[in-house]
């Protein structure tokens, strides 16, 4: 047994797909309407999004947040993505790990220890 998605909500689909694709590098892993569903570029993971009318509460269930393993030399480069991008990091875990928020405000974790 492995895990095989996440899916989270979102009020916008596009802001979320230009936010996860074109920022952070993760890829389109196949078109659904409604949702959409992105591959991490390493692992084969996917992270489904689903779209919603209503306003997203980011903590309802208890998530705390999500991480994705990028490495050292991808945590330096996404840092300056993220700068040039306007993402704010909003925590640190030691040397290699930074929390960032995404544009529906979930806490996103990006480590490479």
């Amino acid at each position: 047994m492995s895990l095989r998605h996440l899916a989270l909500k979102t009020g916008d689909l596009e802001t979320t797909r230009r936010f996860y694709v074109g920022v952070l590098g993760l890829r389109e892993a196949f078109p659904h309407p409604g949702m959409l569903f992105l591959e991490t570029p390493g692992g084969g993971d996917l992270l489904n999004f689903v779209g919603v009318r209503r306003r997203v509460n980011c903590r309802a269930g208890g998530l705390d947040h999500f991480g994705f393993y990028v490495g050292e030399r991808r945590l330096a480069s996404l840092r300056r993505r993220l700068k040039a991008a306007g993402v704010k990091v909003v925590g640190r875990r030691g040397r290699w790990s930074i929390y960032i928020k995404d544009p529906t405000g979930y806490t996103v974790e990006l480590y490479a220890d």
